[in-house]
């Protein structure tokens, strides 16, 4: 027969096992629920690192447009654009801008797709190596380093305006510039794109065999938007008065998360 000692400790066992058993196993739910949030805390950083950059590359690429078609933003342009380049941006001949291209060198980053071809994939936006126009954007206050450089591309999208929703041969359509911006964390598997519609200005003085175009010089707005008024004149001989119409230049809309995240 077993002794009252030998009982005991074969009842502290037991009891012992199952809760070292228990210990351990918060131990790792503990040590898992740490890692978690380190995960959390870093993901987060880096979004706020990669949405940073986005917004910078955008800015910039604002600004360029700015300088370029000579259209009046609420951000401050200081930027010394080479004639290439501004050519290049000429929002009447696009000379910049090739069809299945993103263009290198003055008309590097300006990109104008095939019709059922992938903005993104032809500038290559996400890639290590890219068609983009990259530029520096280290967010202040922090020590984290972007793993890819921001960057952005712009595109000519045709800008339909009310009463002229189709053109002739010889008419051409006024555009719009799409401009794609993409930001990284320190981990460039995080990424965030952001997109905006600029306008540039309307030229003084356009024709065609069937219309002459007068705008006026563009005007900054109270509130900061910028708008210009457009006179059209029809060429044809029973035309009445021109029609006058006020378009509001630079960035069209609030800007557009269409990607944060994990690729």
């Amino acid at each position: 027969m077993l002794s009252d000692s030998a009982k005991a400790g074969g009842f502290s066992m037991m009891v012992v096992m199952p809760a070292m058993a228990l210990l351990g196993l918060l131990t790792m739910a503990t040590f898992h629920l740490v890692l978690d949030q380190r995960h959390r805390t870093s993901l987060t950083a880096d979004r706020a690192l990669a949405k940073y950059g986005a917004e910078m590359a955008l800015n910039a690429a604002e600004c360029e447009l700015s300088v370029a078609t000579e259209t009046p933003t609420n951000l401050q342009c200081m930027a010394a654009l080479p004639r290439e380049r501004i050519a290049a941006l000429d929002p009447v001949l696009r000379r910049g801008f090739l069809l299945g291209t993103c263009g290198n060198d003055g008309s590097l980053g300006l990109c104008q797709p095939q019709p059922d071809q992938s903005l993104w994939t032809l500038a290559r936006l996400l890639d290590a190596t890219t068609h983009a126009v990259e530029i520096d954007a280290r967010l202040p206050g922090t020590q984290r380093i972007a793993g890819r450089t921001a960057r952005y591309v712009i595109e000519p999208i045709p800008d339909r305006w009310p009463g002229q929703t189709q053109h002739s041969d010889d008419t051409p359509p006024p555009w719009l510039y799409r401009i794609t911006a993409a930001g990284f964390g320190a981990d460039p598997a995080v990424s965030v794109v952001l997109q905006t519609v600029f306008r540039p200005r309307v030229p003084r003085h356009t024709s065609t065999p069937q219309t002459t175009t007068e705008a006026a010089l563009p005007t900054i707005r109270p509130s900061g938007t910028v708008t210009q008024r457009v006179y059209t004149t029809s060429d044809r001989h029973d035309a009445t008065a021109p029609h006058s119409q006020t378009f509001m230049l630079g960035p069209l809309n609030w800007r557009e998360l269409i990607e944060e995240g994990l690729r």
